[in-house]
Order: C-alpha cells, then structure tokens, then sequence
C-alpha cells in the first residue's frame, strides 16, 4: 500500500534543468519503527536542496502517524512487515524490499539513491553534479580497513569464507548506507546484494552487519557491478569513523570539513556531539 504524492509547484513556475531532471529519479529509504522526530532531518533537508524527485520510503504497517506526515512532504509510503529471526534485520532485509520495487519500477528512473534515514542529512542537490555510469561506493575514513576495524573483521569473518575474508581484510570499507548510480547500475546492485542477503542460512540471519559485508563484497572482491569507488567527504561524508576535529559545524547549520569543503551528503553526523547538537538546533529537534 502506498501514500503521498509527488511534489507539485505552483502553475506558472519555471522548471529548472535539475527539477526536470528530478523528473527521472528517485531516492529509496526505510523508516520501520522510526518516529516523526527520527526521520525530519534526511526528509526536510532533501526537500531543502531542491529535490524535486520521487521519494519511497518503507514504514511499519500500523505507523499512521508517520505515513501521514511523510505524505504532507511528498514522501510515498510502502508498508513493511518482517521479523529478524525469518528476515535478518530491517536494516539488511530492506535491500530486499528496494531491489522488488526498482525491479517492479524499471525503466521509470535514470538515476537511484539508497540512503539510510536516521542520520543522514543533505546539504546540497544529491544528484547534482553526477553524470558518471554505474554506482558510486563510498569510502569511510581512512586508514581504516576491513580487516583492521574490529566490527567490520568481525563481520567479514561471520559472513564470508576464510578465504575472502582474507582477500578483503586489507581493503579500505565502503559504506552501504548510501550508495548513488543510475538506475540500470542500481537494480542490478540491489538484486545482487539482495540474492546475498536472502541465501543466508537462517542460522546466523538475524546476525546485523551482512548488509555490509556483502556491499563490500561487491565493490572490492567481485567486481560484478559497474561501479566506482569515491573517497570519503568529497560527495558523501562518512562521519563515524573520522575524528571529530575533521569537521565543523557553521553557524549556517551545515557540515564542513576542516578545510572547508562542504560534502552533498553528511552521514552518521549524530556520532560526533556537537555535529548533532548543530543540526538538531537547526532543525528545532529536542536533544
């Protein structure tokens, strides 16, 4: 079942190349169990760059309140039920989900972003500036590697064979939690992250951390989809792994870099204090 409506402009309105172009695009996130307060920065602070494009997000079946307000900002609803134990986490199993409704959408969209929800704020156009075939895989920090951050080796060691864990422990981790191409590119990626996924013996599917697993998988070992992969802060920045004297937040209420570089797409900015403080002051969110 699904909510809302695109966003529509007032009659007479000049339609930019970018707004045309939003025409052919969509941005896929997942908000089951979230609150209104949880999903206002990533929803408000799209809309604010100017996206005019279609959004989908999944939601839990009974969260009315939530399809309500993401339909009075242009946000369609597709209502989600799943458990861990048969699923594995929402935030893996969601892949899932994304790759049936690009599939059932083909030929609809020239370019798709997958983005998490919680912590992602936009800070300027998201598509904007990116012309290039296939997906763009972003870097967290460095000089962190696979097999040199304790969570990822963890998870690499869960879900892969001795041997790619091996081949992958020296490669820098890309982050799934956004990840931008154009649609072609997209759905294959999702299909294939998504046939990873759904192959897990139920034994350790509830286990978090394949979604990763798998996108690295992807980017570093097989190669299977056209992609490319972009260093940390210069269109995404990755934020949960890099010092927080990285960054700084302008009175402005955006996110630069120490040198002062201002990334489309701030991710896991609540991980660093007074990041988050900045952004939920600017966005009028309790602490």
């Amino acid at each position: 079942m699904t909510t809302g409506s695109p966003v529509r402009r007032p009659r007479g309105t000049r339609v930019s190349d970018e707004t045309a172009r939003d025409r052919r695009r969509l941005v896929l996130g997942a908000a089951v169990g979230f609150r209104v307060d949880q999903v206002r920065v990533f929803v408000e602070s799209l809309r604010a760059t100017g996206y005019a494009g279609d959004v989908i997000m999944l939601v839990g079946v009974f969260q009315w309140r939530l399809k309500a307000w993401l339909a009075r900002h242009g946000v369609r609803t597709v209502s989600h039920w799943s458990t861990r134990k048969l699923h594995g986490p929402i935030h893996a199993h969601r892949f899932e989900r994304f790759a049936k409704l690009l599939r059932a959408a083909a030929g609809r969209y020239d370019q798709v972003l997958v983005s998490d929800t919680r912590d992602v704020l936009f800070q300027t156009h998201p598509f904007a500036g990116i012309t290039s075939a296939g997906c763009q895989f972003y870097l967290e920090a460095g000089p962190w590697t696979i097999g040199s951050e304790p969570t990822n080796w963890r998870w690499a060691q869960l879900f892969l064979t001795p041997t790619e864990a091996e081949r992958i422990s020296p490669c820098r981790i890309t982050c799934c939690g956004v990840v931008l191409g154009d649609a072609d590119a997209m759905e294959d990626y999702l299909a294939r992250l998504a046939g990873y996924l759904h192959a897990l013996p139920l034994r350790i599917r509830r286990e978090g951390g394949a979604d990763t697993v798998f996108h690295n998988k992807i980017a570093h070992l097989t190669h299977e989809v056209a992609a490319e992969i972009v260093e940390n802060d210069v269109h995404v920045a990755t934020m949960g792994l890099t010092p927080p004297s990285a960054y700084v937040a302008g009175a402005d209420g955006l996110i630069r870099t120490a040198d002062g570089r201002l990334p489309a797409i701030a991710h896991q900015y609540d991980r660093i204090p007074a990041l988050k403080r900045a952004v939920e002051a600017r966005y009028r969110l309790s602490a």
